[in-house]
């Protein structure tokens, strides 16, 4: 194999025949900065925007205006309002933290930003088990990315570390995932992608990254020869995505 690509958002290792993660659907070059809302959506951001413009300095408008730019997957604007709500409320530890899940979402777990928004966090919550999560699973996921998948169990007791502070990430069991696909264990791998894909419906990822969970589960079941559970949930990806380009490909498959 050539040059490859580790998806930023399951850690899958691919090569460059694709714009796009052969996992779960990932584009591996710039897309824009958001995947833009729906009409609802949009609605609701511009009343926030209508607020927060004569209201510049009230952190909870700003707050709810980054959580809608953020669920709509516009995440520099996401970024930039939550900002300026961290301003406006410097004692308020949940906004670091989405701050933290953003900067995820958008660049990927192993991103320098995730680590520095969540030690945000707890530095104002020291007991705030989500952020100390979210540092760990920034930790797991440099050492899965960076190490050349030297040293798997590190990670994955990383992971259970960070599972103990948030048994309801969903990024932590994707990640686990794809550290049993690395070690060959495609069953431990189902099982806990199993576990994400229950969970993304319930965290404040976007669809479309939610799709890119069910995505991944349905190409591990077709790569363990079960097309009925692949079909399954390649389905519930193109229903959340319709164009996640790997769900669409592989139903073609099963």
């Amino acid at each position: 194999m050539g040059d490859t690509y580790t998806c930023p958002c399951c850690g899958g290792v691919s090569d460059f025949s694709s714009s796009v993660c052969q996992y779960c659907g990932t584009p591996f070059l710039p897309q824009g900065s958001g995947f833009g809302s729906s009409g609802a959506s949009s609605l609701k951001i511009a009343d926030l925007e209508t607020q927060a413009a004569k209201k510049p300095n009230d952190p909870k408008l700003l707050y709810a205006l980054g959580e809608a730019y953020h669920r709509a997957g516009d995440y520099d604007k996401a970024e930039a309002a939550l900002e300026k709500a961290a301003a406006a409320a410097p004692g308020q530890a949940d906004i670091p933290y989405l701050l933290a899940w953003n900067s995820g979402i958008r660049s990927g777990w192993e991103c320098v930003k995730v680590a520095q928004y969540a030690d945000r966090a707890a530095a104002l919550k020291p007991d705030y088990k989500e952020a100390l999560a979210v540092k760990l699973l920034n930790q797991a996921a440099q050492k899965f990315m960076f190490n050349s998948h030297d040293g798997l169990d590190e990670v994955l007791d990383l992971l259970n570390q960070a599972l103990q502070q948030d048994p309801e990430n969903t990024y932590i069991y994707m990640y686990a995932a794809s550290v049993y696909e690395a070690a060959l264990q495609r069953k431990d791998a189902i099982a806990v992608m199993e576990k994400a894909a229950e969970l993304s419906l319930k965290d404040i990822a976007p669809a479309k990254e939610d799709a890119r969970v069910f995505a991944r589960l349905g190409y591990l079941y077709y790569k363990d020869g079960k097309p009925a559970e692949a079909k399954k949930y390649l389905d519930k990806a193109i229903a959340l995505d319709p164009e996640n380009y790997t769900a669409k490909q592989l139903e073609r498959s099963v």
